[in-house]
């Protein structure tokens, strides 16, 4: 299994049967992996997009790293801390979009940027990749903060978002 080693972290795609085992009980998820244990629980939107994730990588078995859930789990505690998505294999431009989220007792401890970066140099040493997107709510000024870390800049805005750019 692809596993994406930094300082802190360990970040890893989580395959088919991860995804299952995710959308039916997280703790089994948890266990497969070896991670601790903890109470958490998807919420039915979580699902919803899990699931989704869940066909892309059907339907995508080669490539289901560009199509699913990335876990981030954090070495010092073998704790799920958050989670990444790619969300599409390069487009005819390079474009690749990604969503990310982190629990809220982990945040403000960079553990995102470091994840970020460290995944972000993995999809540019594809040489179809030639800029990574992302989108924040307007008021999330944490995730703002995040993106201008790693070197997005923000492109274009709509009435509830700002969109970020990072290109190789």
């Amino acid at each position: 299994m692809l596993v994406i080693d930094t300082e802190r972290l360990n970040i890893l795609p989580l395959n088919q049967s991860h995804l299952e085992l995710c959308i039916s009980n997280f703790n089994k998820l948890e266990r497969a992996l070896g991670l601790t244990i903890t109470d958490k629980e998807l919420s039915d939107r979580e699902k919803n997009v899990y699931e989704i994730r869940l066909k892309n990588v059907e339907d995508n078995p080669i490539n289901y790293m560009w199509y699913t859930v990335w876990i981030i789990a954090l070495k010092k505690e073998n704790r799920f801390i958050g989670s990444i998505m790619i969300k599409n294999f390069p487009s005819e431009n390079g474009e690749v979009v990604i969503g990310y989220s982190i629990e809220s007792d982990y945040r403000c401890n960079d553990f995102m940027t470091e994840a970020l970066k460290s995944l972000t140099k993995w999809m540019f040493s594809n040489p179809e990749v030639k800029i990574i997107l992302a989108d924040t709510l307007k008021n999330n000024i944490p995730s703002h903060r995040v993106l201008q870390k790693i070197g997005m800049v923000k492109y274009m805005e709509d009435d509830e978002c700002y969109w970020w750019r990072l290109a190789k």
